[in-house]
């Protein structure tokens, strides 16, 4: 160190680095002040005492005054006094470097708890992963967050949000779905599924050891023959026309003025067009054109990534016609707000599987899925003879007569034959409603001819 010497402003500037070591030039006026310069030329200051025998040092942070004279003056007038403060409180008997040293341990220790704690995870999960999804909403909505960052008391974020993320057990995990699928059997299993994948994530980026949903099954039990369908089919034991019928008839029925949003039509319209529960439901006035009887769901929203034109039956103008528009900047077909597009799918089903019952009377009614809806459409258009390639492009499937190369090379919109195919179907279920749906098989076959 060198020789203690009053420090000044002018000394201060004159001060230059030692390119083989670093200097420590002690204040001569109080004892334990030091200006301290690296070989690099870094300047800055520190106090140096002894606690219980121990030297000790605490660093005031970095000089600042460049080559101004002032400002050095003010610089060593502000570190003389954070210095004496400090010295003052060593003769007290103090230690003040434990101290900060302590503190920035607290600060660590809880910038680490904050780092695994349950929802800053999630938050990091749907940032850096699921928000790149199509269906990144129902991704957050799942694990109990939305696009404007609210909790779900009900859903995981809600339930484990402050808990550290290594606490969460297995037994947390099955109690929640089980308690879902008490009253939402099949969205338990899409939550179970979103979980999984969440779980799996935190293992690739090393923040847990092993995923707690190894082994562990979905809630409840899904129809794994993908047969369920609302009409009669053949080759399905105990299929019924009479069911799409009570289904139409309930959603004449749900009491929709009465607080429970517009799912009625929803419903009516997922019906006669076959499309996607999510794709429906966040259904914009301004995809639909009334005049040329069409609706493009852009491909922000299609599953496929890719714009899918959907042609309304006068069937499903109906229904459109009939609704209410909510003026808003969204434009949300069914929506309660204008705001946000229906939501409360578990609650309308459960209204809907009600007044089912009460419309079939002593019949029993199997367990059915919203998705089933979709199931139908596809099973009744073959029941009329429309082709499997028309009705995968009414359901915009990339799969089956449109996998692989012949999808590659196929770049007819089959825009008529879509038309044709939703305008038979249309007129089939209206039938069947009246009980007369065995009509129109032949007139569809005639239109194709």
């Amino acid at each position: 160190m060198d020789m203690a010497k009053a420090l000044t402003a002018a000394s201060l500037l004159k001060l230059k680095a030692d390119p083989s070591k670093r200097r420590e030039i002690g204040d001569g006026i109080l004892t334990g002040l030091y200006f301290v310069i690296q070989p690099t030329g870094r300047k800055s200051w520190a106090v140096r005492y002894r606690a219980s025998g121990i030297p000790k040092k605490v660093t005031l942070g970095n000089s600042l005054f460049g080559d101004d004279a002032d400002c050095a003056g003010e610089e060593l007038t502000r570190i003389r006094r954070e210095a004496a403060h400090i010295l003052e409180r060593v003769r007290r008997g103090e230690d003040p470097g434990a101290e900060k040293q302590a503190a920035k341990r607290e600060v660590k220790d809880e910038d680490a708890a904050n780092r695994d704690k349950f929802k800053t995870i999630v938050e990091r999960y749907l940032k850096e992963y699921a928000s790149k999804r199509r269906n990144y909403p129902e991704k957050a909505r799942l694990l109990g967050l939305n696009l404007k960052d609210e909790v779900n008391a009900h859903r995981a974020v809600g339930l484990w949000g402050e808990k550290r993320i290594q606490d969460i057990t297995r037994r947390d995990i099955r109690e929640h779905l089980e308690k879902l699928a008490t009253t939402a059997p099949i969205g338990a299993n899409r939550t179970f599924a979103e979980l999984r994948k969440f779980f799996n994530w935190t293992v690739g980026k090393d923040i847990l050891p092993a995923s707690p949903m190894t082994d562990l099954q979905p809630p409840s039990e899904e129809n794994d023959s993908r047969n369920r369908v609302l009409i009669r089919r053949k080759e399905v034991p105990g299929s019924s026309d009479n069911e799409l019928r009570w289904l139409w008839q309930a959603c004449e029925a749900y009491d929709g003025a009465a607080g429970r949003g517009p799912f009625g039509p929803l419903l009516h319209l997922l019906i006669l067009t076959g499309q996607r529960r999510t794709e429906v439901s966040a259904m914009t006035w301004g995809e639909i054109d009334m005049d040329a009887a069409e609706w493009v769901i852009p491909a922000a929203r299609s599953k496929n990534g890719e714009p899918h034109v959907v042609p309304l039956s006068e069937q499903a103008l109906a229904v459109l016609r009939a609704l209410p528009r909510i003026k808003s900047k969204a434009g949300y077909v069914f929506t309660t707000d204008g705001e946000n597009p229906v939501s409360g799918f578990s609650r309308m089903k459960q209204r809907i599987d009600k007044l089912m019952a009460e419309i079939a009377g002593e019949v029993e009614i199997p367990d059915w899925t919203v998705h089933d809806i979709r199931r139908t459409v596809a099973a009744g258009m073959q029941r009329i003879g429309v082709k499997m390639e028309v009705t995968e492009k009414v359901l915009n499937h990339k799969s089956g007569s449109f996998r692989g190369i012949a999808g590659i090379y196929q770049v007819h919109d089959y825009a008529d034959e879509k038309r044709a195919a939703l305008d038979a179907w249309g007129r089939f279920v209206i039938d069947l409603v009246e009980g007369k749906a065995a009509q129109n098989v032949v007139p569809f076959q005639q239109e194709r001819a």
